[in-house]
């Protein structure tokens, strides 16, 4: 399983996942490894692409799980962090924001499943809010 192995050995760095409305289900859409971005780049900056491709995600909901690194706030100690991201740009079409809204609380009890931490999930609908939830973790 992606996320499992995105746990234990930070790759992949990015899985993209999205809710399939007809079926009912959420599937894995799109997973990078560390060797697929671009030299330099990293799970965020890759994530802030798709997000603003119109061809990708400018104006449909997913939810990102990515690797991030960091420092500790206190000792200023390296870290990484595994956080998820709903994000529902304001751009999508209705029918799409309340699917994901409604499905928000099951996703994050099936990603605490995998040990990621609810205090690393939030919601998004514009680049600044990822920014200022980044902040945070």
């Amino acid at each position: 399983d992606a996320l499992d192995a995105m746990r234990l050995s930070s790759d992949p760095c990015l899985v993209i996942i999205i809710l399939d409305i007809k079926a009912c289900t959420a599937k894995i859409e799109k997973s990078y490894k560390k060797a697929d971005l671009p030299a330099g780049s990293n799970a965020l900056e890759e994530f802030k692409k798709l997000a603003h491709n119109e061809s990708e995600f400018q104006n449909a909901p997913c939810v990102s799980v990515f690797c991030y690194d960091t420092e500790n706030k206190l000792s200023g100690a390296a870290k990484q962090v595994i956080g998820a991201c709903k994000w529902v740009p304001d751009t999508a079409p209705g029918r799409s924001k309340m699917v994901y809204t409604s499905a928000w609380n099951s996703i994050k009890q099936e990603l605490t499943k995998t040990h990621i931490s609810t205090s690393n999930m939030f919601e998004a609908s514009d680049w600044d809010d990822v920014d200022d939830k980044i902040q945070k973790l």
